[in-house]
């Protein structure tokens, strides 16, 4: 028999018993499904990562003051202040070759009761930490102003979130109206003692919690009364500085030299290469997850090419009378389990890529009814993926016709050929 042969012949026997083969078949495409479905979900979601923290800009690095934060609670000083961010590092931070921006930005005490007076009502707000705009990176759309602008100019204006409006009883369409207000930001310490600062309202921002966010001029002002110091800049430092290279090259030499000098750095690439790790680690258990069920899917082939042995004891006998070896009896039943995996695999293939067409659309819709703008693909098909699942599921089919190939190539032609 020669190749075309056997698998010609292969590939017809699979078609002899279509609904057995459809069953044995059955536990490869669950555990294709299973694969692709997983391992597709990781490379989308891998991919969305990779795409928001490079539109961020991996040449960006944080800075922060190494130790403790002065008003933090730390009743037996375990964790001293090592580094300070000085006036001085950052105005040299600036001069330096290659550097395109330094922002510099000052926290308020995790202590700090802060409330907002406006519209004769009160409501507890929180600061909120850095722009507005730096919120939420993951597969969701920069945040942009209900009204207004989220640009803060030097001193003197708020932007109030969508939680602190609604929570002054204000209607969300008269939000514009709002823009150009006067409001009062007031600071209460443990003492009952206040300090009022009046700001006028720039724009208002997404966000359902009550937060509002003002300039750095008017938190380090907050800050001073809070700790009534006239210079705490000087004193203290800034919390943090936020640095932005021309290349990430740049940055990578930048932060190892800030790191050397006794500062904690951040980087977005730093948290890249961290959810990638964590990425690859999922991949693989999902992967392993899905193998077990193609493995599981074995039992179903073996058992529906043990029942095709005996079907067709005569059959092999008469291919045996007619010249044909152990080699190619054995090749011709291992094609045939191959070719039920292959099927399996390129059907729960299939099957996976048009429910994760389906479920991209599901998620969005679902950010939407959370009232999160949610957007991306997330189930990604590569052709590695489709290859290698393709691939497993036909070597699940092959290891299955193994045990059953090899009794087929064992038979003896006369005694087959009596076989009723």
């Amino acid at each position: 028999m020669t190749i075309q042969d056997q698998i010609r012949t292969a590939f017809s026997n699979v078609g002899r018993r279509k609904l057995r083969s459809a069953l044995a078949s059955l536990g490869v495409v669950v555990g294709t499904v299973t694969i692709v479905l997983m391992v597709s979900l990781a490379s989308g979601v891998r991919r969305q990562i990779n795409r928001q923290f490079e539109s961020l800009g991996l040449n960006r690095l944080t800075v922060f003051s190494s130790g403790s934060r002065r008003g933090d609670f730390n009743p037996l000083n375990f964790l001293p202040r090592k580094k300070n961010i000085t006036v001085q590092d950052v105005a040299e931070w600036k001069k330096m070759p290659g550097i395109v921006k330094v922002v510099a930005e000052v926290s308020l005490p995790t202590s700090v009761d802060l409330a907002l007076n406006w519209k004769g009502t009160n409501q507890t707000v929180r600061m909120s930490s850095g722009n507005f705009r730096a919120g939420a990176i993951m597969f969701q759309e920069a945040p942009r102003p209900m009204a207004g602008t989220l640009d803060l100019p030097e001193q003197g204006s708020i932007i109030l979130s969508q939680g602190a409006v609604l929570g002054a009883g204000v209607s969300s369409n008269d939000f514009e109206r709002v823009v150009g207000q006067k409001v009062e930001a007031v600071l209460r310490t443990p003492r009952g003692e206040t300090q009022s600062f009046h700001l006028q309202v720039v724009g208002i921002s997404q966000e359902r919690a009550p937060l509002i966010q003002v300039s750095l001029n008017d938190r380090i002002a907050m800050k001073g009364w809070w700790f009534n110091s006239t210079n705490v800049v000087e004193r203290d430092g800034y919390d943090s500085v936020e640095i932005q290279a021309a290349d990430v090259s740049g940055a990578k030499k930048l932060s190892a030299q800030l790191q050397k000098e006794g500062f904690q750095v951040q980087s977005l690439e730093m948290f890249v290469t961290a959810a990638n790790r964590i990425l690859t680690v999922v991949t693989t258990m999902f992967t392993l997850i899905g193998s077990i069920a193609l493995l599981v899917a074995t039992i179903g082939i073996a058992n529906t090419m043990v029942m095709a042995i005996y079907e067709r004891t005569r059959e092999i006998g008469i291919l045996k009378a007619m010249g044909a070896s152990r080699g190619e009896v054995r090749q011709m039943f291992m094609m045939e389990a191959g070719f039920i995996g292959m099927i399996g695999g390129v059907t729960g293939l299939l099957l996976g890529w048009l429910l994760g067409l389906g479920l991209n659309p599901a998620i969005e819709m679902f950010g939407r009814f959370r009232e999160q703008q949610i957007h991306g693909k997330f189930f990604l098909v590569t052709p590695m993926l489709a290859v290698g699942v393709i691939g497993f599921a036909t070597f699940i089919g092959l290891l299955a016709g193994l045990l059953p190939a090899q009794r087929a190539a064992g038979l003896d032609p006369l005694q087959a050929l009596r076989h009723e």
